[in-house]
């Protein structure tokens, strides 16, 4: 009996040991950033111009290589303060979903628009990753837009760990290295 609470101690501890080394071991900072977002308006549209810094870090580059789509989410939230502030009147929002994935036959990799249903091929990682650090939407109605007032506009781009096979997922959520989310951002124009 003695013998297995001595290895139940230990296995404790070496899981513990685990889940520091990957919060020690990685020093740096996200690997997505909003550098800029325009909103521009034309009458009761509005086009959405948005500037990343976008890489990935070794795990994810090492996924990619063995034939794992890697998928994001970008959330765009436009609406306009009610009554004094108290509640908000939501304009426009959707959620546009893009993949990234490497063809080692073709030797090439796919950055696919979901919403679109479209995708582009590129030779290298270096021109697929400069293709998704510009996101531009197309004209976004605006439902009940008072010209008189702001428009707050919500971006978020969230790395999609769900879609991770399933012995990666437990992996992903720990390791600093799989944080390829941005963090939200808020502005009026």
């Amino acid at each position: 009996m003695r013998d297995y609470r001595n290895s139940k101690a230990l296995l404790f501890c070496c899981f513990i040991a685990m889940l520091s080394v990957g919060q020690i071991c990685y020093a740096g900072g996200k690997f997505v950033k909003i550098e800029q977002a325009q909103l521009d308006l034309v009458g009761d549209k509005a086009l959405l111009d948005v500037k990343l810094t976008f890489q990935l870090s070794p795990s994810a580059e090492e996924a990619l290589h063995s034939g794992i789509a890697l998928y994001w989410d970008v959330a765009i939230i436009l609406k306009q303060k009610l009554w004094r502030g108290l509640w908000y009147k939501t304009l426009f929002a959707r959620t546009y979903r893009y993949s990234l994935s490497y063809y080692t036959l073709l030797n090439n990799y796919r950055v696919q628009d979901e919403y679109k249903k479209s995708f582009r091929r590129f030779s290298t990682l270096h021109e697929a990753l400069v293709f998704m650090q510009h996101i531009r939407t197309e004209g976004m109605v605006l439902d009940g837009y008072d010209r008189n007032q702001c428009i707050i506009s919500v971006l978020n781009i969230s790395f999609d760990k769900e879609m991770l096979p399933a012995p990666l997922r437990p992996v992903a959520y720990f390791d600093k290295q799989w944080d390829l989310s941005s963090k939200e951002r808020q502005w009026c124009e």
